[in-house]
């Protein structure tokens, strides 16, 4: 899973005026990792993304809009399981 840069930027810029330190607050992260996420898109691990998932569950946003899922994740549905 990676990080999609311009749809936070977006996110930062329209939800907190463009206020990283209020975004990472939100999120329960540290400023400089929101300000690293947000320049080339290292430095986000779970804490980053499990704050960014309880932010977008409470604003009703979709999470899957702020991030890259890898090309090998396998898709699951309800008549073809996979183990």
């Amino acid at each position: 899973m990676k990080p999609n840069v311009k749809k936070l930027k977006q996110l930062v810029d329209n939800n907190f005026n463009g206020n990283k330190s209020a975004f990472a607050n939100e999120i329960g992260v540290d400023r400089g990792q929101v300000s690293k996420i947000l320049k080339d898109g290292t430095c986000a691990g779970s804490q980053f993304y499990g704050g960014l998932f309880v932010y977008c569950e409470k604003e009703k946003l979709n999470f899957k809009e702020f991030i890259f899922l890898p090309n090998n994740v396998k898709k699951i549905n309800k008549t073809n399981r996979t183990a």
